[in-house]
């Protein structure tokens, strides 16, 4: 019984054939017309099995501009200096000099037992340029990080770049992946400063509907079966998601929803870019099952924030992917921001090495607990003032609860005008949607700081708005 797979020549099929014979002995290829034809014999080979193993190149899904970029000579040096051996005579790169630097030294609380000093080398290295992936020290300790949540398959060929924030992260990497004109597989609802980034670059979206266990995957498979039955339809090949705790809607995409989804990208050869900011911010028993963990095709790449569990002013975050893919990532970085704060860096690898995996695994249990508890306020408010008006699905992650308003088309005015007048300040639902033109009837409440007491005088406000525009529309 033999198998015949028609493979499209592109780049990341690269190895020779001969290398692939000794891969795959039960394989015969055979070239014509920028295709290879390869015959499967007596085996349970499928074309996403041989994709992973020889993705050397992801040349294909990088723009031209992406693809122009060359490495910054100032930006390789001051890597080439950070593992320099002692002695080496520096002589390469504009770096100011610290005599100059009006600091002497940092002290910084973490509790009543724990403070740490910045001062010598430590010191020199949070007010000095540093490599545009980042800190080592910080580098090391998001390994062991990503090592003990995710475990992702081929670690040997994953690679982690400190960013600014996950958005920045995620803006150079949309920005390095979609052409004008491209489609990109969304949510919807999606995070609104993802469309931000996208509009500009004149993407074209293909919207897959959610629900309350996140987006929809056998959507998905109808969707992409459908575009890909006519052959001269051009197949996105870009998935962006926002699996655990998603703003707006605070659902969390079902383990078994991320294998299905995951199978239909090996399917259709399309890279993941999982952003995910409230992954511990969820609300589960267990951590969730990343996209990230189930790589073995290495076609994931994953945005982590520490703005919602250390502090958002310090804007760190970090990207984790395939090694060539976070490459593209750092020569995008080193010609626009350079790299993320040498300040902030040292200072959360102060924080993450005094606590150790065990220290950060505590605190980020405290974190969820906190905003479970105001979660579960917040629910608490809404049951009392909008029963009968509104509806809503239990948040599962994150900080935010997504209510559909009931007996009106569109709630834009009723929040944007008329919310101000009464003294509440929500985000209407069509900002977060690919057609923020068309009428939703959905707003966005956060319950991340504001107090119990305005929680329910908030949604007492929001029950009397949705009253006056019942009447109205």
């Amino acid at each position: 019984m033999s198998k015949i797979l028609r493979v499209p020549s592109r780049e990341y099929v690269c190895l020779p054939f001969t290398k692939l014979r000794k891969i795959f002995p039960p394989i015969k290829f055979f070239g014509k017309n920028q295709e290879h034809i390869l015959q499967v014999k007596n085996t349970d080979f499928s074309l996403s099995s041989i994709i992973s193993r020889t993705m050397a190149s992801y040349a294909r899904f990088i723009t031209d501009i992406g693809l122009k970029r060359k490495s910054s000579c100032t930006r390789e040096t001051t890597k080439l200096l950070s593992i320099s051996k002692p002695g080496t005579i520096f002589m390469a790169g504009g770096l100011p000099n610290p005599e100059l630097f009006p600091f002497k030294s940092m002290t910084l609380e973490i509790d009543a037992e724990t403070k740490f000093d910045l001062n010598g080398s430590t010191l020199r290295a949070a007010l000095q340029y540093l490599p545009t992936s980042g800190y080592a020290e910080l580098l090391e300790t998001l390994r062991k990080i990503q090592l003990k949540f995710h475990n992702p398959p081929n670690w040997e060929n994953t690679d982690i770049i400190v960013t600014v924030g996950s958005q920045q992260g995620l803006s150079n990497m949309l920005e390095l992946t979609i052409s004008p004109g491209d489609t990109i597989i969304v949510p919807e609802p999606l995070y609104c400063n993802t469309l931000s980034i996208l509009d500009p670059l004149s993407a074209k979206y293909l919207p897959i509907p959610s629900d309350k266990n996140g987006m929809d995957a056998d959507a998905f498979e109808k969707i992409m079966d459908t575009l890909a039955s006519v052959p001269t339809n051009k197949l996105p090949k870009i998935l962006y998601t926002n699996p655990t705790g998603a703003n707006p809607t605070g659902v969390n995409i079902s383990t078994e929803r991320k294998k299905k989804i995951y199978a239909i990208a090996q399917k259709y050869d399309i890279l993941i870019l999982e952003d995910d900011p409230y992954y511990y911010l969820h609300f589960q028993d267990e951590n969730p099952v990343s996209f990230l963990s189930m790589d073995t095709d290495q076609r994931v790449i994953r945005f982590d924030s520490f703005s919602k569990i250390l502090s958002s002013g310090l804007r760190i975050g970090f990207a984790t992917g395939p090694k060539e893919l976070i490459r593209y990532l750092e020569l995008a970085m080193q010609s626009s921001i350079l790299s993320a704060s040498s300040l902030s860096q040292v200072l959360v690898e102060g924080v993450l090495s005094r606590w150790g995996i065990d220290g950060f695994i505590n605190h980020t249990e405290k974190v969820q607990q906190l905003y479970l508890k105001r979660r579960d306020l917040m629910l608490e408010a809404a049951t009392k003032h909008l029963t009968g008006l509104a509806e809503w699905h239990v948040p599962q992650g994150g900080m935010f609860l997504w209510i559909k308003v009931l007996g009106i088309k569109d709630a834009n005015e009723m929040v944007v005008k008329h919310g101000i007048n009464a003294g509440i300040l929500l985000l209407p639902g069509n900002e977060f949607m690919t057609n923020r033109e068309a009428p939703c009837p959905y707003v966005r409440s956060s319950y991340s700081l504001v107090s119990y007491d305005d929680m329910n005088k908030g949604m007492e406000r929001l029950a009397g708005l949705i009253r006056d525009e019942q009447q109205r529309q």
